[in-house]
């Protein structure tokens, strides 16, 4: 876990703008692989230029921070074009995900995102996808949950009907009161985004859903830890606290948020195997046959639909008998 530990060193360094002091010898082929497959390879620019001694990763590094700065200014170009049009045909809608989560980052830059997610009410969705034609997006995928529209070179618009899927935490939430909760974004009348409460329950059930469906990244720690940092102050924490005791996740929000500040903030880091599991990221989930099994009652319910079957994943990968935190009986 060498490897793992050189790169949260970077990572940190990286977003407070400050030399590192790493001295550990670290395989770069290794190192630069991990930072590709939990989608942080950008930070690696400054130690590429100081510290690598491959050529090869060096340039791998420098071709993958300039292609994401420039993917970034074309999304945030696009966006605006998106917006400007929907906001002059009066298309309710609400950004979310990646759009709102950049903001905490210190530039939008560092948080690579896969698509652009927004939600448009049901009235407005056939005028949403109207309008995106016309700007140059092609249909490329649709669904119950959301239609995906793509844009050549990069550009993928998710437009959703629902924030998120049937019989998931918080679906009622998220999709018939997150109206009602929703505040304007930027200057505009017809677009909305969460409230930071939301916006950081939301982040925490979506993680949830990737933690049973694929796995988690280091991305997506970095995303609580920045989000908790930047507005803990401000944050109406009993609100907070409450949602997530009622949708039994209380448990598992307090463990990600700890981990996160080890992660970006201790000068020492000890991986436990919980911690070892997150790191091994997408791969080894992929692998994993998910299972939610009979609901039974509300304790062993919250629990399934949090998790994996624990027979399941435990037959796979022992290290969960020591990993009671994600299992443990939650509500």
């Amino acid at each position: 876990m060498n490897e793992a530990k050189v790169l949260l060193e970077i990572i940190t360094n990286f977003i407070e703008q400050k030399e590192g002091g790493i001295v550990s010898e670290v395989d770069e082929e290794k190192l630069y692989q991990l930072a590709v497959n939990h989608r942080v390879s950008n930070f690696l620019v400054n130690w590429a230029k100081k510290k690598a001694t491959s050529e090869k990763i060096k340039e791998l590094v420098l071709a993958d921070y300039h292609k994401q700065i420039i993917k970034d200014t074309n999304e945030n170009i696009e966006l605006e074009q998106i917006l400007q049009c929907f906001e002059e045909s009066g298309v309710k809608t609400l950004v979310a995900k990646g759009v709102t989560m950049k903001e905490v980052y210190p530039q939008s830059y560092m948080r690579q995102m896969c698509d652009t997610d927004l939600l448009v009410t049901p009235k407005d969705f056939k005028k949403a996808v109207a309008i995106l034609k016309e700007i140059g997006y092609n249909t490329f995928h649709d669904t119950e949950h959301h239609l995906i529209l793509k844009k050549e070179p990069f550009m993928i618009i998710e437009l959703h009907r629902k924030l998120i899927f049937g019989q998931e935490i918080g679906y009622e939430y998220f999709n018939d009161i997150i109206w009602e909760n929703a505040v304007p974004y930027q200057n505009y009348q017809h677009i909305f985004q969460m409230k930071r409460e939301d916006a950081y329950i939301f982040c925490i059930t979506h993680l949830i859903r990737h933690f049973k469906s694929s796995g988690i990244q280091i991305r997506d720690v970095l995303d609580v830890y920045l989000y908790h940092k930047r507005y803990k102050s401000i944050l109406e924490k009993e609100a907070i606290r409450k949602k997530f005791c009622e949708w039994g996740i209380e448990t598992f929000e307090r463990n990600i948020r700890e981990i996160a500040y080890q992660w970006f903030e201790a000068e020492v880091i000890e991986f436990d195997e919980v911690q070892k599991f997150i790191l091994q990221g997408l791969s080894i989930q992929n692998q994993v046959n998910f299972e939610v099994g009979n609901k039974g009652s509300k304790r062993r319910y919250f629990r399934q639909l949090l998790f994996p079957e624990f027979n399941v994943m435990k037959e796979k990968y022992p290290i969960l008998e020591r990993a009671p935190f994600f299992y443990q009986p939650l509500g």
